[in-house]
């Protein structure tokens, strides 16, 4: 599904008459900034870590205490 950046760039190239299969698979091979800035996992990924009694904003607030310790874990190792 094209952006909606690159919907406006594929109708521009269509009204000017210069849309062409490459053009589309140029601006459709582009990575969203979307895509870029986001990293997610499925359910099924993560559960097999958790007690099942862990809600999903348990799990994201375990995930992100683990991330904040094991980052000043490698501040502390680069430090030495």
């Amino acid at each position: 599904t094209p952006s909606l950046s690159q919907a406006q760039r594929l109708k521009k190239f269509s009204q000017e008459g210069h849309l062409s299969i490459d053009v589309m698979r140029a601006i459709m091979g582009e990575e969203k900034k979307s895509d870029l800035d986001k990293v997610t996992f499925t359910s099924d990924t993560l559960r097999k870590y958790f007690p099942k009694s862990y809600t999903p904003q348990r799990m994201q607030e375990t995930i992100i205490k683990l991330l904040e310790a094991w980052q000043k874990k490698r501040q502390r190792d680069q430090e030495r």
